[in-house]
């Protein structure tokens, strides 16, 4: 009689399940406006330590200009979270220094003081200036303070963009003005892609989505890690492995040739999303490493694209109806699209159709 029960109860849980799931997509065919969005992988560009031309990306631009993304979004760690960590610095003190930086914190720290903002009320009051319309140079230099005193760093990267030969440049503190000059010359794809295609498009911002609060945990589950990790003939494999050489192949030859679209192509393909999985992440889940800290590695991961597609979903949020772009290193691509694609409402749009469509023309 326990054993019906409980067949019954399976049953009914799977029925509830499907039920569950075809409502879902019900909801989905029923709804009134759509929003699409590309997550756009990328390689990072940062790693490359000959300067990229940027008329090189014209073609890459060309073809996401096509596209027309009404927002733009990135991989920098939102304000709010910067503001949270260096609260709880004890966690997240590591992530400061590799993804904020001493420097940046210290001039937000002081634009905050020289626009007397905490915080939050630079935040907040960067929101309010983003939605009016920015024509004029005095209004941009606004913003980058701003900008800075909130901790957007994309956004304020944007309108000095904007500002390429404009005097209005010199009004900016020294310290700023030297930062940005700085940061707008690195190869990175957030100033080489994102910016420069948001200007093209008269964007008045970028959109911050990286997470990194997963990291509180981090250090724990990578000391329980190490060791086997050490001893894996697996890990050894994959470091020599074609899914690792091809994308640095791929970015000597775009290097040499000046011709990009081979490796976005490559980062943007079906065939490279299957061996992010099948290569790069397989690799803790049944592979030669200890399956708890292995295991636990792939839960933050997860924790971390969650997370990032939440904060995508309130980009989309923004801009219900309209088309939302996401520049993001490769290996987070699959991820991303795996959970947008159950977002009511959302519909994706992927890369590589595009490039065919333009050659085809």
């Amino acid at each position: 009689m326990k054993l019906k029960t409980l067949i019954l109860a399976a049953g009914m849980l799977l029925c509830g399940g499907a039920l569950a799931g075809a409502e879902l997509q019900s909801l989905q065919e029923k709804r009134q406006l759509k929003t699409q969005v590309m997550v756009f992988g990328s390689a990072h560009l940062k790693t490359i330590k000959e300067e990229i031309a940027p008329e090189s990306l014209s073609p890459v631009l060309q073809i996401l200009a096509q596209y027309g993304p009404t927002a733009i979004a990135v991989e920098s760690l939102r304000p709010a979270d910067i503001v949270f960590m260096t609260q709880n610095a004890s966690d997240y003190q590591p992530v400061l220094d590799q993804f904020v930086g001493s420097t940046f914190i210290a001039l937000a720290q002081a634009e905050q003081q020289a626009l007397n903002l905490s915080p939050q009320e630079a935040i907040a009051r960067l929101r309010s200036l983003l939605k009016a319309d920015i024509t004029s140079s005095s209004q941009r230099v606004t913003v980058i303070r701003t900008a800075i005193a909130g901790y957007n760093l994309p956004t304020a990267l944007l309108h000095w963009d904007y500002l390429d030969g404009d005097k209005a440049r010199d009004t900016l503190p020294q310290a700023v003005a030297q930062y940005l000059s700085e940061k707008a010359g690195q190869n990175n794809e957030t100033s080489l892609i994102a910016a420069e295609l948001a200007r093209t498009l008269g964007l008045n911002q970028l959109y911050p989505i990286d997470d990194h609060l997963d990291k509180d945990l981090y250090p724990e589950v990578v000391s329980q890690l190490m060791d086997s990790y050490q001893r894996s003939e697996a890990a050894k494999q994959f470091a020599n492995s074609e899914y690792v050489k091809k994308p640095e192949r791929l970015k000597a030859q775009a290097l040499e040739s000046g011709n990009w679209l081979p490796l976005f192509q490559w980062m943007n393909s079906e065939d490279y999303n299957a061996e992010v999985l099948s290569q790069e992440w397989s690799l803790f889940v049944d592979k030669d490493l200890d399956p708890a800290p292995a295991m636990a590695r792939m839960a933050l991961w997860e924790i971390r694209n969650l997370n990032m597609a939440s904060n995508i979903n309130r980009v989309i949020a923004e801009h219900i109806g309209g088309r939302v772009m996401v520049v993001v290193g490769g290996s987070h691509k699959v991820f991303l699209e795996r959970y947008l694609a159950n977002m009511i409402g959302v519909e994706l749009v992927q890369f590589n159709p595009l490039v065919e469509d333009s050659e085809s023309r």
